[in-house]
């Protein structure tokens, strides 16, 4: 499953394989489809990006300024040690972990999690 690793200030950080992505890519696509209804799409869009051994879940909704989105970060998953961690935002747009979260090495079991968010971390109104 790990596809190599690299040393960044004496830290070992290990990047997924293809396969790997291409799942969690598919798994995102599906979760995002059934998330937002078709007749909601024009007001709010959830978008991810995945970079290295990282993605991150966004909402995004219409700016005001017309063809604009603003953009909101939902959650973070960071995969270490064969985990995938969870991370949410706080007031001050730092990303914390999520301590009621366990890291597991299941990306459906975390992003589950996060989309029944029982301690109001990710889903605010």
């Amino acid at each position: 499953m790990i596809k190599g690793w690299y040393f960044a200030e004496r830290v070992c950080i290990f990047m997924l394989d293809s396969f790997t992505l291409r799942r969690i890519q598919s798994v995102m696509n599906g979760y995002i489809h059934e998330k937002v209804p078709a007749p909601l799409r024009t007001m709010v869009k959830l978008t991810y990006v995945m970079n290295d051994n990282e993605l991150i879940l966004t909402e995004e909704r219409p700016a005001e300024e017309r063809y604009q989105w603003e953009k909101m970060h939902i959650a973070r998953f960071y995969w270490e040690e064969n985990q995938w961690k969870v991370f949410a935002r706080d007031e001050q747009s730092s990303w914390n972990p999520v301590d009621v979260i366990t890291p597991c090495s299941d990306f459906e079991n975390v992003l589950e999690q996060v989309e029944r968010d029982e301690a109001g971390l990710f889903w605010r109104t």
